[in-house]
């Protein structure tokens, strides 16, 4: 499933909304939206910058102003003074009205461009509204830890799998699943061949996708067992 494209920190949305508006006043009409749309989008792009920008602005005026005030009541007697922390200005919008729920319309009207019979994959990358595909899972790993009583914990990371099959070698033998793992711990119980010795035990494991076996194995992690 993509990711949303909607911009997660307010770093990203002030040139997300400059471009979502650029591209709207370039061929919105076409893809689906009105004029007075197209103006909207231009307009909550100018009020995202606004907003964020007095917000920093005040941020730092807050900032500014705390450590005048800890210069003011904790600095030494003969600390010279110096000039309070200008206020910002009050945020100025321009003349027209403000409309709530800058989010929720955008939202609205990447819809009503993706239902446009005009609209095409690349127009959705140039707005800015197809999401990135989720990465595909990693190599997995495992490490070995010897337990009493010939037990085995495996630590697993799992790299993006929901499950894991698990393998295991001991005594020269060949490899064999013991198990599958949806979490990042699995328990080896299995008796050793010989009771009462130790053994060394190779392990592996290995995504899985609707019960199939995908993508590469882990490297091999080994331990010697504890009777």
């Amino acid at each position: 499933m993509a990711q949303d494209w909607y911009p997660k920190t307010q770093a990203a949305l002030i040139p997300w909304h400059d471009n979502f508006s650029t591209q709207a006043a370039i061929n919105g009409t076409t893809l689906g939206l009105t004029a007075p749309q197209v103006t909207q989008i231009a307009a909550d792009a100018a009020n995202v910058l606004t907003m964020l920008n007095g917000l920093e602005a005040a941020n730092t005026y807050r900032q500014a102003l705390t450590e005048y005030k800890n210069l003011l009541f904790s600095a030494p007697a003969d600390t010279p003074t110096e000039p309070v922390p200008t206020a910002p200005t009050t945020l100025d919008f321009g003349e027209e009205d403000v409309v709530l729920g800058i989010e929720a319309r955008t939202r609205e009207y990447a819809a009503l461009i993706k239902a446009s019979v005009a609209y095409t994959l690349d127009d959705g990358e140039l707005y800015g509204i197809v999401g990135a595909a989720p990465a595909p899972p990693g190599t997995p790993t495992v490490e070995a830890f010897a337990l009493t009583a010939s037990e085995v914990r495996l630590r697993i990371g799992k790299l993006g799998y929901s499950v894991l099959a698990v393998d295991s070698r001991r005594g020269g033998g060949s490899w064999e699943q013991i198990g599958v793992s949806m979490t990042d711990e699995f328990i080896d119980e299995r008796a050793p061949l010989e009771a009462g010795e130790p053994e060394l035990r190779e392990y592996r494991v290995q995504g899985m996708e609707d019960n199939d076996r995908v993508g590469s194995y882990s490297e091999v992690s080994t331990v010697s067992t504890i009777p």
